[in-house]
């Protein structure tokens, strides 16, 4: 199954979009701050999809 990972400070927004992506037929991955998803991109595939918002308070998106 297809891994999307979700960067979303909003635990309820992330619960939502988590839902969407499973019922797309994706496996979400969903996280809440920016240490944690620089840990799970280490582990995605090349090509993976990121869905994110673009400034945390921990950095930016930029530096996934």
């Amino acid at each position: 199954m297809n891994k999307i990972l979700i960067v979303e400070a909003s635990i309820s927004d992330g619960r939502l979009m988590s839902g969407l992506i499973t019922r797309a037929g994706y496996e979400p991955i969903a996280v809440d701050k920016m240490e944690a998803a620089q840990e799970e991109v280490a582990k995605l595939p090349p090509g993976a999809v990121v869905v994110a918002a673009m400034k945390f308070t921990g950095g930016t998106i930029l530096f996934l």
